[in-house]
């Protein structure tokens, strides 16, 4: 086959992006396909059918790879494509949807207020007013943890708002759950093993990629029963949200064992230190059989 990798791109995870697309397409090439390297940057889009291509395997990161309308121009085109849909992808990206269908279908999530750049100091003071310092300040539409602050009192709270608008006009500011973090990857509607993330400081960016200081265990320190209910869990989340082919789902599993869902990832990274290959790797899955299978699935969806 022909396949596109659509990877870059504009969003403030275009480096992560490349890094994830790069190993697709050495993988697809394994697999003994032609692999196309498209980035948004540097081509139009819009002119997609023009590379005559089969599939499309879609590793754009945050903005418009995740946002859904690289997917409604792939519906438009009638070309098959790696993951979720135009709706799915859309409410998967933007924080409070995610949470409001979360809430809607009795998942358990963490409470929250939504912030807008445009409020005034005391109308922000009275949104807040309900939420009990620690919180954590997020973007509404940023993926890896760009952004993302944890702040402990008012002082710190200011300071993180500041930052987080320079990535969105909409903030959330989310009551933090004391916890131990997992995440829970999903393949065509099958949880797969859980992964612990284990951070000596709050998992942010940094931890992520800047200091790297986070380290990822798959098998998980989880008991069968335990790992059984948080993948029962990203499962529900997976599914409330529409999701289909692929995703990840991060979770906090508090010292009473309640699980609460942080957020959907419907493209999850595939670098050399992502998460989601890992626990398709704890699954039996080499590298290059997850990209098959996930290829396999591809679809657009009749408009």
């Amino acid at each position: 086959m022909r396949i596109g990798v659509l990877c870059g791109g504009r969003s403030s995870e275009r480096e992560v992006s490349l890094k994830s697309g790069a190993r697709i397409i050495a993988a697809i090439k394994t697999l003994g396909h032609e692999a196309i390297h498209l980035d948004p940057c540097d081509i139009d889009i819009s002119m997609l059918n023009l590379y005559q291509l089969d599939k499309v395997f879609i590793a754009l990161h945050g903005g418009i790879g995740e946002s859904g309308h690289i997917q409604s121009l792939l519906d438009i085109l009638q070309i098959p494509y790696v993951g979720c849909g135009l709706l799915s992808s859309a409410v998967s990206l933007n924080k409070l949807k995610t949470k409001e269908v979360w809430l809607a279908n009795n998942l358990l999530t963490a409470p929250w207020v939504l912030i807008r750049k445009a409020m005034t100091q005391q109308e922000i003071l009275a949104c807040c007013q309900n939420i009990t310092f620690p919180v954590v300040i997020k973007p509404l539409n940023q993926g890896c943890s760009i952004g993302v602050t944890k702040a402990d009192n008012e002082e710190q709270l200011w300071h993180a708002l500041l930052a987080a608008f320079e990535y969105d006009a909409e903030v959330l500011v989310e009551q933090f759950i004391a916890g131990r973090e997992y995440t829970c990857a999903v393949l065509n509607d099958k949880a797969l093993p859980v992964v612990q993330i284990c951070s000596e400081s709050f998992f942010d960016w940094s931890a992520k990629f800047g200091t790297q200081s986070a380290t990822y265990h798959c098998p998980s320190d989880l008991n069968a029963d335990e790992e059984s209910a948080m993948q029962a869990s990203a499962l529900s989340a997976y599914q409330a949200l529409g999701c289909r082919g692929w995703g990840r789902v991060d979770v906090i599993l508090t010292e009473n064992n309640d699980i609460y869902l942080i957020e959907m990832n419907t493209i999850p990274g595939m670098t050399e230190r992502s998460v989601y290959p890992m626990a398709a790797a704890q699954a039996g899955f080499s590298y290059e059989e997850l990209i098959s299978e996930l290829l396999d699935q591809a679809q657009f969806d009749h408009i």
